[in-house]
């Protein structure tokens, strides 16, 4: 799930700010359950995918450049 949920991410704000909420939103449209999408950003965010700048995050630049090289 949390490649799905990456991707989701990834969809919606490319190299763009967003706040823990929207970033939610957007992996619901990957993943119908709300508790597993809570799960999956909560996990996201332990691996350190995200930039933070206060109550903003994006994307890790690189870890996307990663993820765009390997599909």
């Amino acid at each position: 799930m949390l490649g799905p949920g990456y991707r989701g991410l990834d969809d919606e704000f490319k190299d763009g700010w967003f706040d823990l909420e929207n970033a939610v939103n957007a992996v619901t449209v990957q993943i119908a359950d709300e508790d597993g999408v809570r799960r999956v950003v909560a996990c996201l965010d332990a691996l350190q995918v995200f930039d933070r700048e206060e109550s903003q995050l994006r994307l890790e630049p690189l870890l996307g450049d990663c993820v765009a090289w390997g599909t």
